[in-house]
């Protein structure tokens, strides 16, 4: 699709899924990049504490929510997207998501690889070489279709990416800066020169033919997919949907209410990704929470469950521990690097005494 708007970077695969779903649409491979910058925030981050907002509205970036896990990121026309949409019930589909990474990220390594670039895959979903981060994944489900979306980097503008995260101070800012630096390149870092980027979209879907034992077809959208389209956009912009995740009057360290009574959050760093809790404890059990961060999660209901499910629990004790381990196993819940008990442990740290 090439240079497209920002806001359909982020809907054109939502809604292939959806079409998928309602028998509308094919299996479909998208490559694009955004015609101007934007930031796009993970399905299960807190908008409020993760994205400085209003340096994106003064300086006139686009930011919405994706419907895939993952950190917020700076996109812009320095990057290359594939969109992968497919059934999950079919036959080249693997059922673990660990395995689905494996193989659908073939393709983008070897492309990397052609370039004269070392890149491999590393778990949970990143292309790295030379030891540094060289491509961002995502995967999620959507009704009856998996999704995986990706990027080839060219170039990358980190001195933008560090302007728009929200950080508690300019101290911290450059940490992040520093570290981003340290850990992350691009193919124009990687070699010192910039290909053709038609040259390396041809070689890509070359790669995804073969590694997939698929034949792509060029195609466009139908009338359908078109009008979904659209009617999707009023829902990206909006603010329930920017603010899905929040912790509203729950926003606090530890704070002890009444006697019986504590509210408190915490930011724990799980191998998958950071697990950010929000909750309320009465005389010892969760009466209210909130899970959020920037790790994957599937499927895409499975936050909504095991926040209900925890209402209730008591907070010593296994019970929360046992609580989580039955809404993994009931809803068949698979979170790449988040295990049942870094929620538990999570959740446990908004009440230790700050």
């Amino acid at each position: 699709m090439g240079p497209i708007a920002p806001i359909e970077t982020q809907i054109n695969y939502d809604m292939i899924a959806q079409g998928i779903t309602e028998g509308e649409s094919e299996n479909t491979l998208i490559i694009c990049w955004p015609a101007r910058p934007l930031v796009s925030l993970g399905y299960f981050q807190e908008i409020e504490a993760d994205i400085d907002t209003k340096f994106c509205d003064e300086n006139d970036i686009f930011y919405t929510r994706r419907v895939v896990g993952g950190g917020g990121v700076y996109l812009d026309d320095g990057q290359m997207f594939y969109q992968l949409i497919g059934r999950k019930d079919s036959p080249i589909t693997p059922k673990r998501i660990d395995d689905y990474y494996v193989k659908f990220l073939e393709a983008p390594v070897q492309a990397y690889r052609n370039l004269g670039i070392p890149a491999e895959f590393k778990p949970v979903n990143d292309i790295i070489a030379n030891e540094k981060k060289i491509s961002g994944n995502g995967a999620g489900d959507i009704g009856d279709a998996r999704i995986l979306v990706g990027n080839l980097i060219f170039d990358f503008n980190f001195d933008m990416m560090v302007k728009v995260l929200r950080v508690p101070n300019e101290k911290f800012r450059d940490k992040i800066a520093q570290s981003l630096r340290e850990r992350m390149s691009t193919i124009l870092i990687q070699t010192g020169s910039m290909p053709d980027r038609l040259e390396v979209k041809e070689d890509l879907l070359r790669l995804y033919e073969e590694t997939l034992d698929i034949e792509l077809v060029p195609g466009k959208f139908n009338r359908w997919e078109i009008d979904r389209v659209n009617e999707l956009k009023p829902k990206y912009m909006s603010d329930e949907w920017l603010h899905w995740r929040r912790g509203g009057r729950l926003d606090a360290r530890t704070v002890r209410i009444s006697a019986t009574t504590r509210v408190g959050t915490s930011n724990y760093k799980a191998p998958g990704g950071l697990v950010r809790v929000t909750a309320e404890d009465v005389e010892g059990k969760l009466n209210e929470i909130i899970i959020s961060g920037d790790f994957f999660m599937l499927p895409m209901d499975a936050i909504s469950n095991l926040e209900k499910t925890l209402i209730g629990a008591k907070i010593e004790n296994g019970d929360l521990l046992n609580r989580v381990n039955e809404v993994y196993t009931k809803f068949n819940i698979e979170s790449p690097g988040v295990t049942p008990q870094d929620i538990e442990t999570a959740v446990k740290l908004a009440f230790e005494q700050k």
